[in-house]
């Protein structure tokens, strides 16, 4: 049976698609359903140099370890010290990363939360600053909202009063130098279980802001 070439432009782009899959992975140990990625080879590892990051190519390991949950669990590290996040898109490079202007007030170990990790209150807001750029980060009706430049974008709900609630900002930066921000987000609701979200500007459709690129759920034990 012989394939039209239409058929295997469409074929290669479909497979093409499937290796460019945008992926985000803490280091730390899954449950071995949380853990499945698409992404094979190379990856980027988001990492503290000094006071600045970048971004740098990492081999990531995939080990299979006991899971007292699900029976089978999986421990992702990488080659690289000091990595925090691993990361996969094909809008992101390696090399040095921006970091919004209130996070470089942040300093010691790779550990230490940045001042900007707490969401707004409800009804208040939140201002981050990138080369001369003011955004706003704003909570309405536990809406969370970002707005720039006379446009505004939803991005997910936040229910400040919940008790457990998890959500917080793990890292506000440059990553596809546009000179746009963009973020890393646990969007999670619930103290047992991390929702990242990694949204980038340079994949932002028109009229919107950022684009979520990527996004991992997991558990506790």
């Amino acid at each position: 049976m012989s394939i039209s070439k239409l058929t295997l432009v469409v074929l290669c782009t479909v497979f093409f698609w499937h290796a460019q899959a945008s992926e985000i992975l803490e280091l730390q140990d899954y449950h071995a359903s949380e853990a499945k990625v698409g992404k094979t080879g190379s990856w980027l590892g988001l990492q503290q140099a000094g006071k600045g990051w970048r971004l740098v190519t990492v081999k990531p390991s995939f080990r299979k370890i006991p899971d007292p949950i699900s029976g089978e669990g999986v421990r992702v590290a990488a080659n690289t010290a000091n990595v925090r996040m691993l990361l996969s898109d094909p809008g992101l490079k390696a090399g040095a990363v921006s970091v919004s202007d209130e996070v470089k007030l942040v300093s010691g170990s790779i550990d230490e939360e940045f001042e900007l990790s707490t969401l707004p209150s409800l009804g208040q807001e939140r201002l981050m600053h990138l080369q001369g750029n003011e955004y706003s980060l704003q909570n309405r009706e536990g809406k969370i909202y970002l707005k720039y430049a006379g446009a505004e974008q939803y991005l997910f709900d936040y229910v400040e009063n919940k008790e457990d609630n998890n959500a917080r900002l793990i890292w506000i930066g440059d990553l596809d130098h546009d000179g746009k921000l963009d973020f890393i987000i646990d969007t999670s609701n619930h103290y047992n279980v991390t929702e990242l979200r990694l949204y980038l500007s340079g994949q932002a459709a028109k009229g919107e802001l950022l684009k979520l690129v990527a996004k991992r759920k997991s558990t506790g034990c």
